[in-house]
């Protein structure tokens, strides 16, 4: 019997000890780590504002957002990152190494008006450099404008031609 209560003693300090231990938060290993704009130089943020002037309050895809494209836009082996905007401007940012991005739109001539819905990156003209095409759902729901794309013209700036590929 007192062999039983030393063996029960045991197991209870045993499964004591288990529980302490186990109840203390144990680090996940991350994939992702969270990085500041002022750090990564990415600043993009997608607004949706609804007022009656725009319609998009009525648009039911309306937030589903846009779309995010990766490629080497210029070629120098880093993967740079192209964002659609709804209400706002697509946004193409080149990636400087070290999680460090500039953002490039203006000068690359990729400044859109739009209400751009998503986004492909396809070396269209197979010349070695990635071009960006836009799906647009227009500015608002009254006007329809067509999609949107930007060849790649190995230098700033890229050159809308999706009336040219008709």
């Amino acid at each position: 019997m007192k062999q039983l209560l030393t063996y029960c003693s045991a197991i209870a300090f045993f499964t004591i000890v288990v529980l302490i231990c186990s109840c203390g938060e144990k680090q996940k290993a991350t994939l992702f780590t969270m990085m500041h704009s002022t750090e990564s130089g990415i600043d993009f943020r997608n607004d949706i504002h609804e007022n009656d002037s725009s319609h998009s309050f009525i648009n039911e895809f309306g937030y589903m957002g846009g779309g995010v494209g990766i490629g080497d836009f210029n070629n120098d082996g880093l993967k740079d990152i192209f964002f659609t905007g709804n209400q706002v401007s697509s946004r193409l940012y080149i990636n400087k190494g070290n999680n460090k991005f500039e953002d490039i739109t203006q000068d690359a001539g990729l400044t859109t008006h739009e209400w751009a819905t998503g986004v492909s990156v396809v070396d269209i003209n197979h010349d070695g450099f990635d071009d960006i095409y836009i799906s647009v759902f227009g500015k608002n729901l009254l006007q329809l404008p067509r999609n949107l794309l930007f060849i790649n013209q190995h230098i700033l700036p890229f050159r809308e031609s999706a009336a040219n590929m008709v």
